[in-house]
């Protein structure tokens, strides 16, 4: 008498629930350091300019405190075609504060594709003009340095403000 030859069973069998269980896993590894390995390689999460100015926090609060005390005040305005930049800076007496050199950075609010750095030219006393080029209608915004000297690299006086360009 001849055994009748066994016929594989259909459906799922134990060797198939091992395969599709380590398959799983193994996707969810090889995805897992796929991102892993762009977390490090793009970003070291080290410094930041958020970390950076946190670091001198303290010694900004003090330049500020210091500005607060001289009473100057700042007048900035965008006129002209081409476009030129005007800052009337004033001290506690409403007097016009001579001899700086002053540095404006203006720029859009949403992007830095439009940036530009200008150095402006005192044309009276607290009186400073820069030209700008053309410049587009709508918001933008005027970060202003003002430095005792030529040689000096710690500003006595900054400001920012937005300023609107009429089309």
């Amino acid at each position: 008498m001849s055994t009748p030859a066994k016929s594989a069973r259909p459906g799922l069998r134990g060797t198939h629930v091992l395969m599709i269980l380590a398959g799983f896993f193994a996707v969810i590894v090889a995805v897992d350091g796929f991102m892993i390995y762009q977390a490090v390689t793009t970003f070291g999460g080290l410094e930041t300019d958020a970390y950076r100015k946190g670091l001198t926090y303290n010694e900004r609060i003090e330049q500020e405190t210091e500005q607060t005390a001289k009473g100057w005040h700042d007048e900035i305005s965008v006129a002209g075609t081409p476009a030129r930049l005007r800052v009337g800076l004033t001290d506690i007496a409403k007097d016009g504060v001579a001899g700086r050199r002053l540095i404006a950075r203006v720029g859009r609010p949403a992007t830095d594709r439009f940036d530009r750095t200008v150095e402006l030219v005192e044309t009276r006393a607290g009186i400073y003009e820069a030209e700008l080029g053309e410049l587009s209608g709508g918001s933008w915004i005027v970060d202003l340095s003002a430095f005792n000297g030529a040689d000096s690299a710690v500003p006595s006086y900054q400001a920012r403000r937005r300023i609107w360009i009429g089309p």
